[in-house]
């Protein structure tokens, strides 16, 4: 099976909920759960990968703190490979306050500390030839490393025969399409979500979405669309196609539902499945995230999942 890099943005999340509106200023406001997990795409998705079986290392940026502490023995604790985790007394490490909705929807209280921080000169050659794919996950937070130092990162990748494969996060500062370009012409996959897709495309409709993707030099799309599924259009096909997913699991809370997609879309492509297979793989890693409170929590292994895929071919045939 091939080892996946994921390279990136972590936080320690502290997920509250219900929250369906702030309290006002002096007032005190009743929830039902507090709870704290490792966040952020590139430690979602390596932890994932982890529970899943597959072979996985991180790379990022933690400060030399509690909350560092606990995402580095949190991520080792399940697997993950943080020999190139860099760690950096003068940042905090990036902290999200999750206010989840009644009805299971997301929004975040952040501050991008040790995420931001992240340079291209401290991810090592080393850990690129330990592996066959890179992921660059959740840029437009990876302030230091997005734009020109990831374009540098993923030529190098590509050179070195790795396939390469980044995804995005809501950018708060507004550069979408210029905080990334750079990096499109050296991308074998792109795989933001709609929402993300949108704005930096400047562009409704998935199809043309895809093609200001490639048009830039992406040689794959895949959007994530929540309840669609996912949006897939591959190098060389006239046109995209949905892989849907499975809508008769009701979502607790869907933190980190895109990481997980991500991760098991690459679960398939690491082991040797088209893009069509590791697609409904990623569908269905990303409702076993949805079934539990915290971004990796309700991800299980891979025989697990399948055995839970074999189970509902009447939503999402295996064929």
């Amino acid at each position: 099976m091939k080892k996946i890099l994921c390279i990136g943005s972590v936080t320690t999340d502290v997920i509250i909920k219900p929250v369906d509106k702030l309290p006002e200023p002096g007032t005190l406001q009743y929830i039902d759960s507090s709870n704290m997990f490792v966040g952020g795409c590139a430690s979602n998705a390596s932890i994932d990968l982890a529970k899943l079986g597959v072979p996985v290392s991180l790379v990022c940026k933690l400060g030399k703190d509690l909350f560092g502490n606990f995402v580095y023995e949190t991520a080792r604790g399940y697997g993950v490979d943080c020999a190139g985790v860099v760690f950096d007394d003068s940042v905090q490490t990036t902290t999200s306050i999750v206010c989840v909705s009644s009805t299971g929807e997301r929004s975040f209280l952040y501050n991008g500390g040790s995420t931001s921080a992240l340079t291209v000169d401290e991810i090592s050659d080393e850990v690129i030839d330990d592996c066959d794919i890179v992921f660059i996950a959740g840029a437009l937070l990876n302030h230091k490393l997005d734009g020109e130092p990831a374009a540098q990162l993923f030529k190098k990748a590509q050179e070195k025969g790795k396939f390469t494969v980044m995804d995005t996060a809501f950018d708060p500062t507004g550069r979408w399409m210029s905080g990334i370009e750079a990096a499109l012409p050296y991308l074998d996959l792109f795989m933001p979500s709609i929402e993300e897709a949108q704005q930096i495309a400047g562009k409704e409709d998935f199809p043309e979405i895809a093609k200001v993707f490639f048009d830039r030099g992406v040689k794959n799309v895949i959007i994530k669309a929540g309840k669609k599924g996912a949006y897939i259009h591959e190098a060389g096909k006239a046109e995209g196609y949905f892989a849907p997913t499975y809508l008769s699991v009701k979502p607790t809370d869907t933190t980190g539902a895109g990481d997980s997609f991500c991760a098991g879309f690459l679960a398939g492509l690491a082991q040797g499945f088209d893009f069509d297979k590791s697609a409904k793989l990623g569908n269905a890693v990303g409702t076993h995230c949805v079934m539990e409170i915290g971004a990796s929590t309700g991800i299980k292994p891979l025989a697990d999942i399948y055995k839970f895929m074999e189970e509902h071919t009447d939503e999402v045939p295996l064929d």
